[in-house]
């Protein structure tokens, strides 16, 4: 019975883990593309220039 709850704990563990990087996933894309619409925007601003 004690291995059974100690494999529910990984197991629920676990699940808390892979939700958190995914989180941590999306936060990070997220950055990224703003990232990128950033420099989109600047090299348009700066093409304009020429």
């Amino acid at each position: 019975m004690r291995k059974n709850v100690s494999l529910a704990r990984l197991i629920e563990s676990n699940k808390e883990n892979l939700n958190n990087n995914q989180m941590f996933i999306d936060l990070i894309e997220e950055k990224v593309h703003r990232k990128q619409v950033e420099m989109q925007d600047r090299h348009l601003t700066t093409s304009n220039d020429n």
